[in-house]
């Protein structure tokens, strides 16, 4: 089957093997573009705040989802790069399935001063440990070495 042809049988195993090549581009928006440009130089995060809610959103918006009140220059604060972590797993597998060398931790961490969260990999060799409530900080690449995406965050490591 191409992908000129249409899916019509339900009951059809839909799976394609091999390499297929998917080229996107998928902007940061303007409220992206502008924490990634201040990580890039800095080693802290841009959150913005809404004013009647009295919420910090991080990541930053340009309005808030709740109210739909729109984010003023004014209203964008700094936070540290640091949290909270709310929950954890040991992952084990890949995405492809296929059993890792050497497992991750991966978190979801409540960023310091805000309303916010993300998930980050926390490095650490103590895949036993319990890690709800565990203070982190993100390792950042060298400033020289950036290049205003995710990965200037190397990993995040307990404090």
């Amino acid at each position: 089957m191409t992908f000129g042809e249409k899916q019509t049988d339900p009951t059809t195993p839909m799976h394609w093997r091999g390499n297929m090549q998917a080229d996107y581009y998928y902007p940061n928006g303007i409220a992206g573009e502008k924490f990634f440009r201040h990580l890039m130089q800095m080693d802290t995060f841009l959150a913005t705040m809404c004013r009647p809610c009295n919420k910090v959103l991080f990541p930053p918006r340009l309005y808030c989802e709740d109210c739909f009140t729109e984010i003023t220059d004014n209203d964008w604060r700094e936070v540290p790069a640091a949290g909270i972590v709310r929950l954890f797993t040991v992952a084990t597998r890949n995405a492809h399935g296929e059993k890792m060398q050497q497992q991750k931790i991966i978190a979801l961490i409540d960023i310091d001063r805000t309303d916010g969260a993300m998930l980050g990999i926390i490095r650490s060799q103590d895949l036993n440990k319990d890690y709800c409530g565990a203070k982190v900080r993100a390792i950042l690449r060298p400033k020289e070495r950036r290049e205003g995406t995710l990965k200037d965050i190397l990993h995040w490591e307990v404090i």
